[in-house]
């Protein structure tokens, strides 16, 4: 989730050869053809992508993983209350909300940055997900999140990252394909998660 994030700051034409060379270990002659830009130009986006990857710092850091768990049940007690003060106190100053919908579902274009911003978004959001929505913390990719079911389909995944024992980033997915795909992994024993209410 942390080099999803981090991979949507470059461009597309810097994402795409930073991909293609980095995970597939593509020559620049063959990303040159497949991306449409010169071989010269290739090596440019790719030395251009790779400094902005590095200069955003390790995807993660030493983790404290209770404090982890401890904020995401506070976020899923305070979701499920809908109690924006307590959500106020383990977001940081310069969170930022990241929606993923998969152009099915809308969940804003733009990542939202700021706990201003991201409160706002929560206002609105969770009036109508309370009653009949239960927030859970289950593991997912190694790591505590939260999970909302309606009824007995899955409806939200958010995945967190901490920075000073606050939550800095929230990748939420609404995206049905990629829920549809979790929530099998969430109904066995071992898969995404083993789940905790």
């Amino acid at each position: 989730m942390a080099l999803l994030v981090l991979l949507e700051r470059l461009t597309p034409a810097e994402r795409a050869v930073y991909v293609l060379r980095e995970a597939f270990a593509y020559s620049h002659r063959e990303i040159a053809g497949a991306v449409g830009v010169s071989e010269a130009n290739s090596r440019q986006l790719h030395r251009r992508a790779s400094a902005r990857v590095a200069s955003a710092g390790p995807l993660s850091g030493p983790r404290d993983e209770r404090r982890h768990r401890e904020l995401v049940d506070a976020f899923a007690a305070a979701a499920r209350d809908g109690d924006l003060a307590a959500l106020e106190k383990v977001l940081a100053d310069d969170v930022t909300w990241v929606g993923d919908g998969g152009g099915v579902v809308r969940s804003g274009l733009r990542p939202l940055v700021g706990r201003a911003k991201v409160l706002r978004f929560l206002a609105g959001v969770l009036p109508r997900r309370q009653g009949g929505v239960r927030f859970e913390r289950a593991e997912v990719n190694g790591a505590a999140a939260l999970v909302a079911w309606s009824g007995p389909a899955l409806v939200t995944v958010a995945s967190f990252t901490v920075r000073d024992g606050l939550v800095a980033t929230v990748h939420s997915t609404v995206n049905p394909d990629k829920l549809a795909y979790a929530e099998r992994q969430l109904s066995h024993p071992g898969g995404l998660a083993g789940s905790h209410r």
